[in-house]
């Protein structure tokens, strides 16, 4: 209390009270909230918010907003979470939304289009292998990279994106074979140029690389004499160089089918093994490089699996907070959601093109593909 008996008020700073509120909400909340006034705008507009926003959905302060990606003509995506409460085949598709994406280049729409990756609320993409976009689905800003130095021949042997935390840079790999000659291509956001790196004799890779740990990652072959026929290659992107990971968990010479993907933040690999008495295993490294923490989450026998589900090949895509493993069936072209507790499955929604684009897990954020940090207004 004041001397004279007034009751003393303590100053407040009414931006960061606004900037604390603002950056607890979803993105299309704040994005709406750009209109408010042009002090609102220049506060959303701040890096140093946009990293607020992003560090709090991270700590779980902000609302979890991940969705999956699964189609990009047109661009679909599905919220997954919401198929927690998925009673009936047919309301899989109320979780769906098409996405809004700006056409850029000449005949966009008749052209292929596959994802590279997607990391931090971004998503890259290829249109028929020549060209790259960066896009975040969420604010619907995008990016038409430069074209590479060198041709990549329609078809790049494999790619990956992700972002280097040493130099706070969002970086895209795309590397092609000839002749046995392997070239390597990296793109940096913040130069916005290609280099062409020196020619390396990494281990034969093939596919999308996924993105954990400042490193992209591919399911890859050894040489018989080392024991398992195959294991995890990664690819530093602060170092730009390639690293020899750990060997998988189980023993792959069986002619099985095999791939990889990240599961609720950590490495997954999964198999399965071609027969009559096939069966579908899962495993996550539930701490990162260290071989003894490969841990079997699902094992699925082709006995087991309801007659009209036995699936041919079962690619998780991810895990839902109750368990539950939304995957791809490659026979049907459908996204399934498959209980294992009660080994029931669902279909979620028809994927058209079997999923030959690539699925990835984005969450929306506010990172902007054009400077990589504050979104460009």
């Amino acid at each position: 209390m004041a001397e004279d008996g007034s009751v003393a008020h303590t100053e407040f700073d009414d931006g960061e009270i606004i900037s604390e509120i603002l950056a607890r909400l979803p993105v299309k909340s704040v994005m709406r909230f750009r209109c408010v006034s042009k002090s609102w705008n220049a506060l959303i507009s701040d890096p140093y918010f946009t990293k607020k926003h992003f560090r709090y959905a991270e700590m779980g302060i902000t609302e979890n907003s991940s969705r999956l990606l699964y189609s990009m003509d047109p661009p679909q995506s599905l919220d997954h979470e919401a198929l927690k409460d998925l009673k009936d085949h047919r309301d899989g598709y109320f979780a769906n939304r098409e996405l809004d994406l700006p056409v850029m280049i000449p005949e966009f729409s008749n052209r292929y289009k596959s994802i590279v990756g997607c990391c931090n609320g971004l998503v890259c993409f290829s249109v028929q292998g020549d060209d790259f976009i960066l896009w975040n689905p969420c604010t619907r800003y995008s990016k038409l990279l430069p074209r590479t130095p060198l041709p990549v021949f329609n078809r790049h042997a494999f790619c990956g994106f992700g972002y280097d935390s040493a130099n706070d840079d969002y970086k895209v790999l795309v590397g092609t074979k000839m002749c046995e000659e392997i070239t390597i291509q990296v793109f940096a956001l913040k130069t916005s140029s290609w280099k062409v790196l020196p020619i390396t004799n990494a281990l034969s890779i093939s596919g999308r690389g996924f993105f954990l740990n400042g490193a992209l990652h591919w399911l890859t072959r050894v040489e018989p004499n080392r024991g398992n026929s195959r294991t995890i290659l990664s690819f530093d992107l602060a170092e730009e160089k390639f690293h020899e990971m750990i060997p998988l968990p189980y023993d792959d010479d069986d002619g099985g089918l095999h791939g990889m993907t990240i599961l609720r933040n950590c490495l997954c690999v999964f198999n399965f093994l071609v027969g009559r008495a096939g069966v579908s295993t899962i495993w996550l490294m539930k701490e990162y490089g260290v071989k003894q923490s490969w841990t079997q989450v699902i094992r699925c026998s082709k006995s087991e699996i309801p007659k009209e589900y036995r699936l041919l090949f079962l690619q998780p895509l991810c895990i839902l907070e109750n368990g539950e493993l939304v995957g791809n069936d490659f026979r049907a072209g459908f996204l399934v959601l498959y209980d294992p507790k009660e080994n029931t499955f669902k279909n979620v929604t028809k994927t058209h093109n079997e999923l030959n684009c690539g699925a990835f897990v984005y969450r929306e954020t506010l990172v902007s593909p054009v400077t990589g940090s504050v979104v460009d207004i």
